[in-house]
């Protein structure tokens, strides 16, 4: 059975109670009190119909994707079963920082970390520090000097 990454999976499972609220009129101008969220079930106490809301999406993906693509897809589920809760935190973490970040800081972040990938730990370290100390028309000098790699589609 192929494994799928579960992350899209995780983020339908925190949006699927929200769904209701969000089909409803606007919200009220006095902040309302909102009761906690009843704990979600564990996937095998989701019904079938359920379990297909969630995947539905992800299969359409998969149907729609070329071969590379559904090789990226299965290796990066595959990674993320591989990763323990604290790699998973610092994964999700990441993605946040990142999705808050502007278009020019997106393209520093990926400028950055594809050259770090090719560095030994002792040169990213110097390069870390460089970058702490550099103006943004020295970073942005950089960038152009050290385009990200092509991102894959």
């Amino acid at each position: 059975m192929l494994r799928v990454a579960t992350l899209p999976i995780l983020f339908a499972l925190a949006v699927l109670p929200a769904a209701p609220a969000l089909a409803q009129s606007p919200a009220p101008a006095a902040p309302a009190r909102v009761a906690p969220a009843a704990p979600l079930p564990a996937w095998e106490q989701l019904s079938p119909a359920q379990r297909e809301a969630l995947l539905a999406p992800l299969r359409d993906r998969w149907n729609g994707a070329d071969a590379a693509q559904r090789q990226r897809m299965l290796s990066h589920g595959q990674r993320w079963q591989s990763m323990s809760p604290e790699e998973r935190d610092k994964a999700r973490r990441g993605l946040r920082r990142f999705e808050h970040m502007s278009p020019e800081q997106r393209e520093q972040a990926r400028a950055l970390f594809g050259q770090m990938r090719q560095l030994s730990p002792a040169q990213r370290d110097a390069l870390r520090e460089r970058w702490s100390q550099m103006t943004p028309e020295q970073r942005s000098d950089w960038v152009r000097d050290n385009p990200p790699p092509a991102r894959p589609r």
